[in-house]
């Protein structure tokens, strides 16, 4: 009788555990599906202040965009966004599709979605893309940040 009742406590413990775990990870999934919108809707500003606090600054992070082949930091990044995409445009607005994936796992997650952008040159030209973006995320004290993305278009004609 012993027995059983032991077995049963772990058991139940075990089931206790799973499901607070599962139920935390539910609820990093919709912090998550919350955040991503507003870290794209942050690049619309084309404003660092406001890009910024979502974005890992640490020396070692990798970052990809759609050109060049890579950024080895967050500084780099920002350099390389302010004058290939900021300096030479005056407007972008960033529309999500409705396929955002958002998984996490411990102090992990990811994020992956398409998306159309329609950038506006300084001289009034625009220019329509649609492209996919991943991102990894890492819970850190303050939240969710991220701390590698990856911004690609299709090869033409795919």
């Amino acid at each position: 009788m012993r027995k059983v009742l032991v077995a049963s406590c772990l058991i139940g413990f075990g089931i206790a555990g799973f499901l607070a775990t599962q139920s935390r990870a539910q609820q990093s999934e919709q912090e998550l599906r919350t955040l991503v919108p507003k870290i794209v809707a942050s690049w619309e500003t084309m404003d660092f202040a406001k890009i910024e606090p979502y974005y890992a600054p640490d020396a070692d992070l990798t970052y990809f965009d759609l050109a060049p082949l890579k950024y080895n930091n967050w500084a780099e990044y920002r350099a390389g966004a302010q004058k290939g995409l900021f300096e030479p445009n005056s407007s972008l607005k960033a529309k999500m599709n409705d396929d955002l994936r958002v998984h996490s796992s411990g102090k992990f997650a990811w994020a992956t979605f398409t998306f159309g952008a329609d950038i506006t040159s300084r001289q009034g030209a625009t220019t329509h893309l649609d492209a996919r973006w991943t991102m990894i995320l890492e819970k850190r004290s303050k939240g969710w940040i991220v701390v590698h993305e990856h911004v690609s278009v299709p090869l033409a004609g795919s």
